[in-house]
């Protein structure tokens, strides 16, 4: 994994005034708000039958060190711009060639 910024782990959220969740009581897991991480957005094109177009989609992937304690319902901020993604899909990858194991997450940006 080549890291493209620094990320932490947050867990936890607020309530606005309607009681829909938000990210502003979210704080990140301790010993975990800065460890290197690659987030990356890739574009594809998918066929709209409804609109008898094709449309663009964009797809969030993260890959992060296999260490990082990860549970379900946590998201991962990027320190570098402040942006929130939630997590889809995990993906644990084995060991490669440089020793080191790593985990593969497909995301989705909140706000």
């Amino acid at each position: 994994m080549i890291a493209t910024t620094r990320a932490a782990l947050i867990r936890g959220e607020g309530t606005d005034a309607l009681g829909d969740p938000t990210d502003e009581g979210a704080v990140a897991v301790t010993g975990w708000g800065d460890f290197p991480a690659a987030i990356t957005e890739r574009t594809r094109t998918v066929y709209d039958q409804a609109a008898s177009t094709f449309r663009t989609v964009r797809e969030y992937v993260g890959r992060i060190p296999a260490n990082v304690p990860y549970q379900s319902g946590d998201r991962i901020r990027d320190n570098v711009d402040g942006r929130i993604y939630t997590v889809d899909e995990i993906e644990t990858t084995r060991r490669s060639v440089s020793g080191r194991s790593s985990v593969s997450l497909s995301l989705r940006r909140t706000g």
